[in-house]
This record gives C-alpha cells, sequence and structure tokens, in this order.
C-alpha cells in the first residue's frame, strides 16, 4: 500500500500532467494562425481586400485608415461603398466602425452620416508617424494589416487570419494576437471627434 506521501505524489504527478498537457493544447493553437508574408499592393487591389474583409464578416469590421479624400481613395470607391450597403441589408446586427486620422468628406462618410450602424469618427491622437492601420472583422477573427505614408497609392500589408484557431479558442488567440491593435482601437475610438 502507498503511504500519504506516496498518494501526495501520484496525485501531484497526475495533476502536473494534466496541467501540462492543457497548457500545450491551449499553446498549440497558436500555431493555427495564418500570417500571410508582407506583400505590396495599390488602390485597385486595396478595394479587393476590403469587399473581401466586408463579405466574410458576420458581426462587425473596424477600420483605423487615414480616411483622406485621394484619387483612388477605397473610401471613395463605388465598390465598397455597394459591398457596405450590401452587407447592411443582409445583416442587420453588423456594425462598422471607422476611425480616420484625417475629418474630410470621403464618400463613405457622406453616403452613410445616417445610418446608425456605420460609425465614422476622427481621431484626435494619431499616436505616432507610420502608424498601423487595420481592418479587423468580428474581434480579431482575420485582420488586414498595412503601412504606409500619407497619400501613398502603394501600401505595404500582411493579413492574418485566426479562422483556422479551433471556435473554443478563437477568441482568447485573436484577442491576444491582435490586442495591440483592438485595444488601440477601443481607446482611440471612445476618445475620437464625432461629426455632429
Amino acid at each position: 500500500m502507498l503511504s500519504v506521501l506516496g498518494w501526495i505524489a501520484v496525485v501531484s504527478f497526475a495533476a502536473s500532467t494534466v496541467f501540462i498537457i492543457w497548457m500545450l493544447h491551449r499553446t498549440f493553437q497558436y500555431m493555427h494562425v495564418q500570417i500571410s508574408p508582407e506583400r505590396i499592393n495599390d488602390d485597385n487591389s486595396v478595394v479587393t481586400n476590403f469587399v473581401e474583409l466586408l463579405d466574410e464578416a458576420r458581426t462587425s469590421m473596424i477600420v483605423y485608415d487615414d480616411g483622406n479624400d485621394m484619387d483612388g481613395s477605397v473610401y471613395n470607391d463605388s465598390r465598397v461603398i455597394e459591398a457596405v450597403r450590401r452587407k447592411l441589408r443582409s445583416n442587420p446586427g453588423f456594425e462598422l466602425q471607422c476611425l480616420f486620422n484625417c475629418d474630410e468628406d470621403v464618400r463613405l462618410r457622406k453616403e452613410f452620416a445616417h445610418e446608425p450602424r456605420v460609425d465614422i469618427r476622427t481621431r484626435t491622437d494619431m499616436g505616432g508617424e507610420r502608424k498601423t492601420h487595420y481592418k479587423i472583422i468580428d474581434g480579431g477573427l482575420k485582420a488586414y494589416l498595412s503601412r504606409h505614408e500619407l497619400g501613398s497609392s502603394q501600401r505595404r500589408f500582411k493579413i492574418v487570419d485566426c479562422t483556422n484557431v479551433s471556435k473554443r479558442h478563437r477568441s482568447r488567440v485573436a484577442g491576444f494576437v491582435l490586442s495591440k491593435h483592438t485595444e488601440d482601437f477601443a481607446t482611440a475610438f471612445n476618445a475620437a471627434k464625432v461629426r455632429d
């Protein structure tokens, strides 16, 4: 028969083994996150990526970008405007929140000025010169991250995709991987300038 110390050792070993397996399983979920290599795109492919991401979204999309009114702007493109209309019609619970550095009259802002599920605000603190811009759907399910100079028609971008993470762990993993951006958005959006 095992002594009390022997039972304690057996129980401790079993508990440690279960804990290690549980931690490995949780950590292993990060291996399912897919991050594309950094690429360069142009105005047309930005529109394509925006519409594809919007089409995949189920509940929400957050956008942080310059939002300046210039030729080739994704926020003036009729394909983007129509994609947003289509998403709002097909999904009554969907919300789009945009946080722009520039308080300019891009077409997206004008077209949805009276749509309560589209909230466009102007950031009061740009937080550095080459800040990463992002479009994130469903709390971090998938994200489009880009870096570019104001007014540039070419952008370096990558896509972070958490859709292959098991549903049970997806929220935690996505929250960790994209927390820098989602936390930045939440803070800046709440402090942002709202038009009357």
